[in-house]
């Protein structure tokens, strides 16, 4: 059984290729991230924090598609709920460990009305980071990626794992687990008055593991270099202007110690505009373009996959009102490929409400999602999604 929303991306790339088996899919994480930088009170690469006392945050997220036409699109309904799990504390005066993961089950039915499922942990990163004040912010970090999630997947699991990777549907996860690696990255930033800029390089290797159950062949991701800058400009009335450019180049993938697959290069940038709105309140609006040109295929398991994009787009605001406040978002999401094969379109609208609650923060959401996705010419569907979720953090 293959997956009906074509996948082209692995666990540690969105530019890799689905293989029939497809155990390592994963969806592009990219997009997702420059959603969080804009919404979520997440510190800038300009800003360069100090070490902050303890932080967590912890959350239960249901998100669920059914799709109109089953036929055409081999899927009735896919659903994922998970438990994202994160942390940051002090070590000492100037350095600081962040540790995430999460626990995730996911739920696919055929349009035959077979089901399959899969759950587990996924894998733990934990950075350890050090701050060095001066003119120049330099920011250090040990990267690790603790192994702790299900790597290997029967070919019906892959099914599901490579349908929850497609680049459409922006699911909270990324995969169930890569194999573990390890890396480091180096960050710098500077303030000039109502401006700070910043860059950062990051390097991440893979480790080998077997992807499919029952299989002896080991398959080793390429290794990972990002290099990202950032641009924050305070104007006038309280507003902020952020821009990020990121470009990702990976090295060619090993099945069994032979060259298999060179990923495309990746290109990222994302713009954002926060201003106040009213007394008490704020808002933001935002916007980003993904490219990932398209990839080499060195083996013939491996088929090449065609350059594809996704634009990204919507607005968000925070009004406090009776002692809570509500948090409205819009954001839409446009698919294309080279070849129009699983390309589409998914707007969606939320409402969020923060309450407190003695030191913490409790934020229950709702978000309604409707669009449609290309399976291939003269064959489509619409797309109906719900995505339900309850997070909790610390009271700033």
């Amino acid at each position: 059984m293959r997956s009906p929303l074509r996948s082209t991306v692995s666990r540690r790339d969105p530019g890799r290729p689905a293989l029939p088996w497809q155990p390592w899919a994963t969806p592009a994480l990219a997009p997702v991230a420059g959603l969080l930088l804009v919404l979520l009170p997440l510190p800038a690469l300009t800003q360069a924090p100090g070490p902050s006392p303890f932080e967590a945050r912890v959350g239960a997220v249901f998100q669920t598609y059914q799709f109109a036409e089953e036929e055409a699109v081999g899927l009735r309904s896919l659903s994922l709920f998970s438990t994202p799990v994160a942390g940051a504390f002090p070590i000492g005066g100037a350095a600081t460990v962040e540790v995430r993961s999460a626990f995730a089950r996911g739920s696919l039915e055929t349009a035959r009305g077979e089901t399959v499922d899969v759950s587990g942990l996924t894998d733990t990163e934990v950075r350890v980071g050090f701050r060095i004040p001066g003119t120049f912010t330099v920011q250090l970090q040990a990267i690790g990626v603790i192994p702790t999630g299900n790597a290997s997947h029967t070919e019906e699991e892959a099914v599901l794992a490579g349908a929850v990777a497609s680049d459409l549907l922006p699911f909270r996860i990324s995969n169930w687990g890569a194999g573990g690696g390890g890396g480091g990255l180096v960050a710098v930033s500077r303030g000039f008055g109502a401006t700070a800029v910043g860059m950062s390089a990051s390097y991440l290797a893979g480790r080998a593991f077997e992807p499919l159950s029952g299989e002896s062949f080991a398959y080793r991701p390429g290794d990972h270099v990002r290099v990202r800058g950032a641009l924050d400009h305070d104007v006038d009335g309280g507003g902020r202007f952020t821009v990020s450019l990121t470009l990702d180049r990976f090295s060619e993938d090993l099945l069994d110690d032979a060259n298999l697959y060179r990923a495309g290069n990746r290109v990222q940038t994302v713009a954002s505009y926060s201003f106040r709105q009213g007394r008490t309140g704020s808002g933001i609006v935002y916007g980003g373009v993904f490219h990932r040109s398209q990839g080499t295929a060195l083996l013939e398991p491996a088929p090449s996959v065609p350059s594809q994009q996704l634009l990204l787009a919507g607005a968000g605001l925070r009004r406090p009102t009776g002692g809570v406040t509500l948090v409205p978002t819009f954001d839409v999401r446009v698919h294309r490929t080279e070849d129009g094969v699983g390309q589409g379109w998914l707007p969606g609208a939320g409402l969020g409400v923060e309450i407190p609650a003695g030191g913490w923060v409790v934020v229950p959401t709702a978000r309604a999602r409707y669009g449609r996705i290309l399976i291939r010419e003269g064959s489509e569907s619409a797309i109906t999604g719900l995505e339900l979720s309850l997070t909790t953090r610390p009271r700033r």
